[in-house]
């Protein structure tokens, strides 16, 4: 889902304490967690406020029950690099990466299946609606999808494009893919056919935008992040975007809704933002370092972790909410 995955990881480390826009200091926290590795962590994929897994190089697997406490390493069976992760229950889920990789588990990662595999290229981003419905993408011009979990996979091609390095869908049947280029493509028949919208690279100002992430709350409300600080909202399924200020030139990495108002961001150089009112104005959260972050995913508005390069997971929890 992130764009440094075209970089294969070239990436340092993080520690980062931040302080959430609007409310008092007390009330907010972002904690380091110990995750017991160095390897680079791309992606994380969170089912509920206790149980997420982490993938990131040399075939990295993490899982955590206790809400980061601890965390386990699984056994991936590869060693390449994995880019992005999804779980639709606490049983089911689905990796991918180098090598255009998917792997696939249903008891919670306790053992891995190779569902594909090639000799070249790589998958860059997987997004599940169900256990049976899934799309991949990543460094090649076609959308992978599949209706039986993965035990076979169909290409659905968009011709004239690059890379496609994020797929979201709210789902089964609609669903968006964005590209390096600034390409945004929809689908409301499952990805038998896409719709090309309001290429954002594109655009009537001549703002190249090289897309780097996607997050849709429902079928009209989404957001796009990607390089030199751009963040892009839609309030009509992306047919028409609207850029929002940042006041940064860092690349994002990451970006990710819970509701219509309250969103996160991640980028270089620890680079982490927050909105409340649906990007209208962004904050640029105070880092303690200079090192990146490449994913984010939250379970509530008071719940969520990041994570980054050599190891680094970082858990923020709104003090006095339910789920401390």
């Amino acid at each position: 889902m992130k764009l440094f995955r075209l970089n294969y990881f070239i990436v340092t480390s993080i520690c980062l304490v931040v302080f959430l826009s609007g409310c008092p200091a007390e009330k907010v926290e972002w904690m380091t967690l110990e995750s017991g590795t160095s390897h680079t962590l791309a992606d994380l994929s969170v089912i509920d406020e206790k149980t997420l897994w982490v993938v990131g190089e040399s075939g990295t697997i993490l899982r955590t029950r206790d809400a980061g406490g601890s965390w386990t390493s699984l056994e991936s069976t590869v060693s390449l690099s994995l880019m992005s992760v999804d779980f639709v229950t606490e049983y089911k889920g689905w990796a991918v990466g180098d090598l255009m990789t998917i792997l696939h588990t249903s008891d919670g990662g306790d053992t891995w299946k190779v569902q594909k595999q090639e000799r070249q290229n790589a998958f860059l981003s997987v997004d599940f609606v169900d256990d049976l419905h899934g799309w991949a993408v990543g460094t090649f011009s076609e959308v992978f999808h599949t209706s039986d979990g993965g035990k076979t996979w169909v290409v659905q091609s968009i011709p004239d494009v690059g890379w496609f390095s994020s797929v979201t869908f709210i789902n089964s049947t609609h669903g968006w893919v964005g590209g390096v280029r600034g390409e945004i493509y929809h689908t409301s028949d499952g990805g038998s056919t896409w719709e090309p919208l309001n290429i954002i690279g594109f655009s009537g100002v001549g703002i190249s935008m090289r897309l780097t992430d996607l997050s849709f709350v429902d079928s009209t409300h989404g957001w796009a992040s990607g390089a030199n600080g751009i963040i892009a909202v839609t309030t009509d399924g992306g047919h028409l975007w609207n850029f929002q200020p940042t006041e940064t030139n860092n690349e994002l990495t990451g970006i990710v809704f819970v509701d219509t108002k309250q969103g996160w961001v991640t980028g270089e150089h620890g680079m982490l933002l927050h909105t409340v009112d649906g990007g209208v104005s962004w904050e640029n959260l105070k880092p303690q370092t200079e090192n990146t972050l490449w994913g984010i995913d939250f379970v509530t508005p008071s719940l969520g972790w990041a994570v980054g390069a050599k190891g680094t997971i970082l858990r923020y929890r709104l003090k006095g909410a339910s789920n401390e």
